[in-house]
């Protein structure tokens, strides 16, 4: 019996409990769940933080890439392949030049061809003239002295009366006499004439001549170009092999070598008293007409022109600047280029072009770098100094007084080629304007007037007087 009250017991305990049990293990499986799905939940958020790292981290990426490589990429001449294209365009460029010139130069020649002929014509006819002329006047001379006055020059009255032609036949003859005067005039005014056009023809045969041997000259002189750019391309190719790498080298150590002049002009700042004072003390050892010229700044100052008369320059062009300028002061398109500031002004000059001291003072530096960036450096009276770069030839050194135009050097700049360094385009003069250890933009230093009017700053030319 009572076995059977504890089944009962059981059996109604179990009943009871059934549900609880079944909500405990239903409410377990919730939580399961739930924990799996936060689970999940966080796997994806980290899988999600994780990919927007290595986005942030990509881009960083990509944007110091693009700061590292962006100038390389825009810096295109600073690469062999390019630099041979280069060499490719300015070849076909001169080639062309050459051309038009030849071209001109045949044209001059028929032209003086045909000016020859029109002024042998003009001498003929001149020639006749004069011969015409001068049988006119022989023969107006004979018959006009029978009648005229010896004293006096003029035709004589009494002399027709003495005579034994008849009244009316001297009349005849006066008006003969006035005749022969006024076709007289007439030939001297004509011969006249005749020598003024023969004067004109000849002048513009000579004009011809002139501009004939210039166009000459100007072939010459690009011929001359064409061989060296040949040159300097083969150069360039042996000297690097071919290789980028190599170019790349040269490069760097072009740019080193221009850090070193830079160092130099540092040093040099250091050493303007010095210098000022070794030219003060030169006054001993030349005449009082050579020191008043080595130290005449006013010799510079006169050149100044009209067109900007509030600018009175310091220093003279050292060599022509008529064919162009071919990069400013702190020219941007340098930097994209070459990856460094440009201190300089860069004008076109034909590869060994001659090269003066743009003021009286000192060789500071004549650095002779071979195929690498060959310089020369000036240090004048009153702080300032110059810079002259891509030099082909040296001939000047360190210590050797110049006056201003005196002969310093030979320009160059062709890459491949003596001096010209490989941080160049093409044939040029670099040249620098340090004030008291400062550089300054050498067109503030310089006659304006030299340069070709649409090379000339629109800063400089607010400041022109309208002619």
């Amino acid at each position: 019996m009572k076995i059977l009250k504890l089944i009962s017991f059981v059996l109604a305990l179990a009943i009871l409990t059934t549900p609880f049990v079944n909500a405990a293990i239903e409410r377990e499986g919730i939580f399961d769940q739930a924990s799996k799905t936060v689970d999940a939940l966080l796997f994806v958020r980290n899988a999600i933080d994780e990919k927007y790292e290595t986005y942030l981290n990509s881009a960083g990426r990509v944007d110091q890439i693009v700061a590292d490589k962006l100038p390389l990429l825009e810096a295109k001449i600073n690469t062999l392949s390019a630099q041979l294209r280069n060499f490719d365009e300015n070849l076909a460029r001169e080639k062309v030049n050459l051309q038009n010139l030849q071209d001109q130069t045949k044209a001059v020649q028929l032209e003086l061809i045909d000016l020859g002929e029109l002024t042998e014509m003009r001498e003929v006819e001149l020639d006749r003239s004069q011969d015409l002329l001068n049988e006119f006047i022989r023969i107006a001379y004979a018959e006009t002295m029978q009648y005229t006055d010896w004293e006096t020059g003029e035709v004589s009255t009494l002399k027709f009366l003495f005579t034994d032609e008849s009244l009316a036949d001297v009349e005849t003859k006066k008006s003969y006499l006035d005749v022969l005067q006024n076709v007289s005039a007439g030939l001297i005014l004509d011969l006249q004439k005749k020598q003024a056009d023969y004067e004109k023809v000849k002048a513009s045969l000579l004009a011809k001549r002139g501009e004939l041997i210039l166009l000459q000259q100007e072939i010459l002189l690009r011929t001359r170009e064409l061989e060296k750019m040949r040159a300097g391309k083969q150069a360039l190719l042996n000297e690097t092999r071919g290789q980028e790498a190599q170019y790349r080298k040269l490069v760097e150590e072009s740019k080193r070598q221009q850090l070193e002049a830079l160092a130099e002009i540092n040093e040099l700042k250091s050493q303007l008293g010095v210098i000022d004072g070794k030219l003060k003390t030169l006054k001993g050892s030349l005449s009082e007409e050579d020191f008043a010229r080595l130290l005449e700044d006013q010799s510079i100052a006169s050149i100044a022109g009209v067109i900007f008369p509030n600018r009175i320059p310091k220093v003279l062009w050292p060599a022509s600047p008529a064919r162009g300028i071919t990069a400013y002061y702190h020219d941007s398109s340098y930097v994209t280029r070459f990856g460094v500031a440009h201190q300089a002004v860069d004008f076109r000059l034909t590869q060994g072009s001659r090269v003066a001291a743009a003021a009286p003072g000192i060789v500071y530096k004549a650095k002779d770098n071979g195929y690498g960036y060959s310089y020369i450096t000036i240090a004048h009276p009153g702080g300032l100094a110059t810079v002259y770069g891509h030099i082909s030839k040296i001939l000047v050194k360190e210590g050797d007084i110049v006056r201003a135009g005196d002969l310093i050097g030979l320009s160059g700049g062709i890459p491949g080629t003596k001096g010209a360094g490989y941080m160049t385009t093409g044939a040029h003069l670099h040249f620098e304007v340090i004030d008291h250890g400062e550089h300054a933009d050498p067109l503030d230093y310089l006659p304006l007037e030299k340069m070709r009017l649409d090379d000339i700053p629109k800063k400089y030319l607010d400041e022109a007087v309208e002619l």
